[in-house]
């Protein structure tokens, strides 16, 4: 079938494609930029209406992945990308009569109370009620693998520091997911057609900062950090780094953002996608980082 991605460049995007692409559909990619590896390419912006007008049609299918990926945007750019966007191409696949409509939300929505969680939130009830015959909410847990941003990818680099980084040992939880593994899900939506089905998508686990530290410092080679700060002193930090930020007008690496995972916990034991489309997870962290340091280097 013709599936239209939305956010098709993006880092879940370029995962995604190719799985499509495997499994016999024909993609229409979608984003603002130039045209990627993608032969049918439609530039539009979300944020504006009319670029998106004929979008959906000939599609049968849309997984809608584009939004605003990171916390610190104001929660006027939420509303702008996340919500509006979101009513502009439900109105587009309503208009084309598309017969299926993914939308990738996020875990944080069952765990955070902030602007891009509640976008998350308001984008779900409206492709809830939009009317098309089949509809999924997806609840992707963090997404890690090749090309990841954000706090993951600086805690890996991080990882490859002679000096161990001293990582508390408890606290914070979070479920993740490999961007494969998500892909492989959204590819198998599209053959169960649910109607109405909300999924969150994690490996199965959760983890701490320091198992996920201790992770990537054996998958660069390096031997485990033999010392860690007591978690009590993660929020003094937090709010200096905060402090700096304010008093420097430029982001301390060290603030209440970026110790985010350090500090509150986002977890989920939902396994039901799997167990409904007859899968397992193909990573589990261990693997998945090895897999992305090897394939790193295998670049450099």
């Amino acid at each position: 079938m013709r599936v239209l991605v939305t956010g098709a460049r993006g880092f879940i995007g370029t995962a995604l494609v190719p799985a499509l692409e495997a499994a016999g559909h024909t993609v229409r990619g979608v984003g603002r930029g130039a045209r990627p590896a993608v032969k049918d390419w439609w530039q539009a912006d979300l944020t504006v209406p009319e670029s998106l007008a004929g979008v959906c049609d000939a599609c049968e299918a849309v997984i809608h992945l584009a939004g605003v990926a990171h916390t610190r945007a104001d929660a006027h750019e939420h509303e702008a990308v996340t919500v509006a966007g979101t009513r502009a191409l439900i109105a587009e696949a309503r208009a084309a009569r598309v017969a299926q409509f993914l939308f990738v939300s996020s875990i944080k929505v069952e765990c955070a109370r902030d602007a891009y969680a509640e976008s998350r939130r308001m984008g779900e009830d409206m492709v809830r009620a939009c009317g098309l015959p089949s509809v999924v909410i997806v609840r992707p847990a963090l997404v890690y693998g090749p090309g990841m941003r954000g706090n993951l990818n600086r805690l890996l680099r991080m990882a490859d520091l002679s000096w161990p980084l001293p990582i508390p040992p408890g606290g914070a939880r979070r479920s993740l997911v490999h961007c494969d593994d998500l892909a492989r899900v959204l590819v198998a939506l599209l053959a169960h057609r649910a109607r109405d089905a909300l999924y969150t998508v994690t490996d199965g686990a959760s983890y701490t900062m320091r198992d996920i530290y201790d992770l990537m410092r054996a998958a660069v080679g390096r031997p485990a950090a033999r010392y860690a700060l007591p978690e009590g002193v993660v929020p003094a930090v937090a709010r200096f780094g905060d402090w700096m930020t304010r008093l420097t007008g430029r982001r301390w690496p060290w603030n209440s953002d970026g110790l985010a995972p350090l500090l509150a916990s986002c977890t989920s034991d939902d396994r039901r996608v799997w167990a409904d489309l007859g899968m397992v997870p193909g990573y589990t962290l261990a693997s998945g980082i090895a897999a992305m340091v090897a394939a790193r280097g295998a670049r450099s």
